[in-house]
Order: C-alpha cells, then structure tokens, then sequence
C-alpha cells in the first residue's frame, strides 16, 4: 500500500509542478512575446481548459483500457509536452503545450486516484485521499521555483528535467500491479447515480473549494500590490498559505473518515463565510496574509471530505472507479475555471466587496443545501 501510495502521490505532484510553473515565468513571456493581458490569461487558463476537456476521455481509457494505460498515456504526454514547453518559440506553442499538458494530467489524476482508492481500507480512504491531495500542494509549492530556475537557467534544461522524471514515474508505472478491469457496461449508463443527492453533493463539494480560492487568488496579489506590498512578498504569502494547506489535507481526511463528511464540511464553511466577510474591510497587508493563510485551510475543508463522500457514494451506485474520478476531475476543474475569471468580473464590476459577498452568499446557499441531504 505503501508504495502504490507513493506513486499516486509522485504522480500527481510533477503534474502540479508543470502547472505551477507558468506564474514566475510570466514577466518573461510577457516581454520576449509582447503578450497582453488578455493573452497571459488564455496562457494560465490553457491547462484548466485541458483538464476539462480530457476528464471524460480519462475516465472513458481507464474504464476500458485500465489504470495503467490511462497513467501511462498521461505521463507520456505531460512529459512531452514539457519539453515542448520549454522549445516553444511562439506564443500559440505555449498555449498548445499547456493545453495538451492539462489534457495528459487529467488522465494520470483519474489513474492515480482510481489506483489508489481500489486498494485502500475505508475506514482509511479519507487520509489517504487527503495525503495525495497533499502531495499535488507541494507539487504547487515546487512549480514557482521551477519557473525561477528556468528563468536563470533556461527554459530548455528545467523544463527537460521535469520531462525525464515524468518519464522515470511512468516507467515505475509499468511495473506497479494494477486492480483488474471491472466488468464492461454502458458508459453513459453508469453516469446516472450522480444525479443522486449525496452524489452530487460531493461533486459540488469538491468544485467549491477551487471555486473560492482561484477568485482569491486574483484578488488578492492586486490588493497586497495596492498596500505596498512587492512580488516577492506576494508570493511568499500564498507559499506559506500552501505549505499550510498540505498540511492540512490529511487531517480533514482523518477527520472526515472518523466524524462523517459533515461536520469538517460545515467547520470549514462557516469559517469561509468569516473570512470572506472580513477581506474587504482589511487595510493592513500583514492582516490580509493572515486571512489567505486561514483562507488555504478553510476553502478546501470542502475538497477532502466531498471526495470521499463522492468516492464511497459511487462505489454503494457501483459506478466504476475510473468514471467516478472523471467527474470528480471535471468538478474540480470546472470549479477553478470559474473561480477566477467570475472573481475578477464581479470586482470590475461593483470592487472586491461585490466579489466576496457573492461567494460568501454561495457558501451559505450550500450550508442550506447539506441541511437538506442529511
């Protein structure tokens, strides 16, 4: 268990650090291609949009070819595109790279928590989701520094280097034993159990938390850069804020296996709701940090327990794992894919305030609904 643990785990964690990798990078393509703002963020949102769209197809191989093939197609493809990444000479390559990118991750993510679920104990599912989950944060924490080395190095030898050890865990892929094919069945038959209550109320779960700290995570740099604050020091804040949340993961998970999916849920909500109440009001960018450091722990106290939730509801609708990590996949996706651009519109549109009362509104609305499915 061990080992297939720390294969999820690396799995996941070179993906997010090719993912990472771009914000550092960003000044740079800015001036070697001229690229507006517009284009840098056709540029970030490139990989997300991959994830969206390779989630079925993910689900779809691993349900028919098995974990192994899925893994194994996406590792495949996140290291070429790595490298790919790293020789593109226009901006158009850049976004193709980092599109394909994202489409190869969403297939090893359904491999990987698909793999790793179909052995683990129940009454340990929680903790070792919430330990994966963990491994891909530190994936995010390595990702910025990957960027810095490639600015000082060259893109060419990092981004090279990202492809050989994405390379090095497919080939230690091969030779993992992986579950055998569950027992073929209509593929859009077996996407019905989700309309089930608890089903989608993990799905919604799991969409939440990227919802709420993707639209932080385009308001806050602007407001700490308001305050005074420089990069460096913006950065600082969300690597320490994700430190925190790693180390946060696990315990949810713990917490969720124990005491039900409900009760981290409504804790982290509630502590949501206080913190995007105070965000408008807080003048002081020490302050701010503090609340992006709570802020990394409460919005994603809906992420490990609403996967578990999800995971264990699909296996009672004996929804195959791989489908059922699909969704979840797409979920997530759609939830940061949203987060962000609806973020920074609605601040546009009537400041910041406007922003975080939505989503403090949204964070209400669904502790209405869980008081409902219980």
């Amino acid at each position: 268990m061990r080992r297939l643990l720390a294969l999820a785990c690396a799995i996941v964690l070179v993906d997010t650090v090719f993912y990472a990798a771009l914000t550092p990078l960003v000044p740079y393509f800015n001036e070697e291609f001229g690229l507006s703002k517009s284009a840098v963020g056709v540029l970030s949102g490139a990989y997300g949009a991959g994830v969206l769209v390779g989630s079925a197809p993910g689900a779809y191989l691993a349900s028919r070819a098995g974990v192994k093939v899925a893994a194994l197609v996406g590792l495949i493809l996140m290291s070429l595109t790595s490298l790919a990444f790293g020789l593109a000479d226009a901006a158009s390559l850049l976004v193709l790279a980092r599109f394909v990118g994202g489409f190869g991750s969403a297939l090893s993510w359904v491999a990987a928590f698909t793999w790793l679920t179909a052995r683990a104990p129940d009454e340990r599912r929680g903790e070792l989701i919430g330990i994966m989950i963990s491994a891909a944060v530190f994936g995010a924490l390595l990702g910025p520094v990957l960027g810095s080395v490639a600015a000082t190095v060259g893109l060419v030898p990092a981004f090279a280097f990202v492809a050989v050890v994405g390379a090095g865990i497919a080939l230690w892929a091969a030779i993992e034993p992986a579950p055998e094919r569950a027992e073929r069945r209509s593929f859009f038959a077996m996407l019905q159990p989700i309309l089930q209550p608890r089903l989608a109320t993990g799905l919604w779960l799991i969409g939440l938390s990227p919802l709420l700290f993707s639209a932080l995570a385009v308001l806050v740099p602007l407001e700490l850069s308001r305050l005074g604050w420089g990069a460096a020091a913006v950065g600082a804040v969300f690597l320490v804020s994700a430190a925190f949340e790693a180390a946060v993961h696990p315990l949810l998970g713990r917490w969720s296996d124990r005491a039900g999916y409900l009760r981290p849920v409504v804790a982290g909500l509630l502590v949501s709701v206080g913190i995007l109440l105070a965000l408008p009001w807080v003048g002081n960018p020490w302050i701010l940090g503090l609340l992006v450091l709570l802020a990394s722990g409460a919005f994603n106290a809906t992420l490990v327990p609403g996967t578990a939730l999800f995971s264990r509801g699909t296996e009672k609708a004996g929804m195959e794992g791989a489908l059922a990590f699909g969704v979840t996949n797409f979920a997530w996706a759609s939830g940061y894919a949203v987060g962000a651009p609806l973020g920074g519109t609605l601040a546009d549109l009537g400041g910041d305030a406007l922003s975080y009362l939505f989503l403090t509104v949204v964070c209400l609305l669904t502790l209405l609904m869980l008081r409902k499915t219980v």
